[in-house]
């Protein structure tokens, strides 16, 4: 290990959970309802069979499957089954909460995993999270969380990386002199501040750093004729508002926090973006949105420092640019190794404490392969 480059990201894998039964409380509640009324139309469509004597027109082995009773009474203990399933969970679970306090999908089977969007579409499963260290692309630290953001869980991330190097190095602040990458996901003022306190320093770039790259200018899918950005606004300090490159003025709306940062908002009258030449530039199409207009979000006004705007320029200097360019080098290797090399393409187990067991394991796994490795080459030296 070598404790002056680690990367962080997760690995989003399905689980023993069935996505079938995925839904909001609301929509749990409309999914018994709905198996109710098919179990009483199934009762009354047999009913209505009893009462003829034969079908015209069916051949024998047709007739007998249209009056096989057998088959009516599984099909029917299946879907009671199935209400009463939905019935007890419904009974014993509350709306199960995100982290910005929203209610997200809960999971009969599971009710720990979480509805994921992945790189093939949404699964029900974890995200298993891990932090490598850029040597020999070791697993320093690593957990499974039920959800698919990762920001939220990277203060507990960073509590796991500091417990590990302490105990590893012998030191009291062992990643003084580290550097900590992530990905725009872990973009956010909370995780910022979190790192700052514990005087770590981390490269997060956030989600509009390629429109800024000249390398990516003129390409269609990072901005085209490129979006107009803050810095092409002036800020007038005494009247608190911005000027956009056309003049024309947006006015403060008030605090407001957007994707777990807090800022201020700025925004212009829908009047002068109408008709407005640069609005191809300047306005993200929203479709359904009769009159869109531009707004601004400056990120971390409060208490005096803007620090996401100094991670802006940090990520813009050429320098962290290439130095950002090694993390997917050093902890997508790893995920590869545990799913494809290692056959790990789903969690087997159900629950949060079971699941993070299972891919602590791998994680252990994968790293014994780096010692093995690094041993047969010491042994053939």
């Amino acid at each position: 290990i070598g404790g002056d480059l680690f990367a962080i990201d997760g690995c989003k894998l399905p689980s023993n959970a069935s996505k079938e039964w995925s839904g909001t409380i609301e929509e749990l509640q409309k999914k018994k309802q709905d198996l109710e009324q098919l179990s009483s139309r199934i009762i009354e469509q047999h009913i209505k069979l009893d009462k003829q004597e034969k079908q015209e027109g069916l051949n024998p082995t047709c007739r007998s499957y249209v009056y096989d009773e057998e088959y009516y009474k599984r099909h029917i203990k299946r879907i009671e089954e199935k209400v009463r399933y939905l019935d007890a969970f419904l009974k014993s679970s509350e709306p199960r909460l995100g982290a910005g306090g929203e209610e997200v999908k809960s999971n009969v089977t599971d009710n720990e995993s979480a509805k994921i969007k992945g790189a093939h579409g949404y699964i029900q499963g974890y995200n298993g999270l891990a932090i490598a260290d850029s040597e020999n692309q070791v697993i320093v630290c690593a957990e499974a969380f039920g959800s698919g953001g990762e920001s939220e869980h990277f203060p507990v991330m960073l509590d796991s990386l500091e417990e590990a190097m302490k105990e590893v190095t012998g030191k009291e602040e062992p990643l003084s002199s580290a550097l900590l990458e992530g990905d725009t996901g872990y973009f956010s003022e909370d995780n910022l501040k979190e790192a700052e306190a514990r005087k770590i320093a981390v490269l997060i770039p956030d989600q509009q750093f390629r429109k800024r790259d000249g390398h990516f200018e003129g390409r269609k899918e990072h901005g085209g004729k490129g979006r107009f950005t803050v810095k092409d606004f002036t800020y007038n300090e005494d009247e608190n508002s911005y000027r956009c490159p056309e003049g024309k003025e947006l006015v403060y709306k008030g605090k407001v926090k957007l994707n777990r940062n807090r800022g201020e908002k700025y925004q212009a009258n829908s009047r002068d973006c109408r008709g407005c030449g640069k609005k191809e530039q300047c306005i993200a199409s929203r479709g359904g949105v009769k009159d869109p207009k531009r707004t601004l979000f400056i990120a971390g006004h409060e208490g005096g420092e803007n620090i996401c705007e100094k991670m802006r320029e940090k990520i813009d200097d050429g320098v962290y640019r290439i130095l950002y360019g090694r993390r997917m080098q050093i902890i997508e290797p790893c995920f590869a190794d545990m799913t494809y090399n290692k056959k790990m393409n789903r969690f087997s187990l159900r629950t949060k404490v079971k699941v993070n067991i299972q891919w602590l394991l791998y994680c252990m796994v994968h790293n014994i392969g780096k010692c093995i490795g690094a041993i047969g080459g010491l042994q053939r030296a």
